[in-house]
């Protein structure tokens, strides 16, 4: 039984580092550290998944606006259940497993996207 994939990485990949693109503009403008801590992880994640998926990171233009479509249609195929950061302690993360990591970095992604 093979895995199923999502067929719409690059647009994913795409968004997530608009997103990132966003969140390090923002860090860099108010000198914000634990914001800049979060867009490190958000390119981190993205640029494992480019490597992953031989997608070239020099190679996206920025956008005006982003597109986060690609994005909840990954959350919503991979059934993430994202993390509520009102409840959520640190010991709920595990930071060495990729799916609690990308859990953390999703649920990142949408507070900021989504205010």
């Amino acid at each position: 039984m093979s895995e199923k994939t999502y067929d719409r990485m690059s647009d994913y990949i795409e968004s997530l580092f608009n997103v990132f693109q966003l969140v390090n503009k923002k860090a860099d403008k108010k000198q914000d550290k634990r914001f800049k801590m979060i867009g490190l992880m958000i390119y981190n994640y993205i640029r494992k998944l480019a490597k992953d998926n031989n997608i070239d990171l020099n190679d996206i233009k920025e956008a005006e606006t982003i597109n986060l479509i690609p994005v909840f249609e990954y959350i919503s195929y991979n059934n993430i259940e994202l993390y509520d950061f009102s409840k959520i302690e640190l010991t709920d993360v595990d930071t060495s497993n990729n799916h609690d990591l990308e859990r953390f970095i999703l649920t990142h992604v949408y507070y900021i996207t989504q205010g």
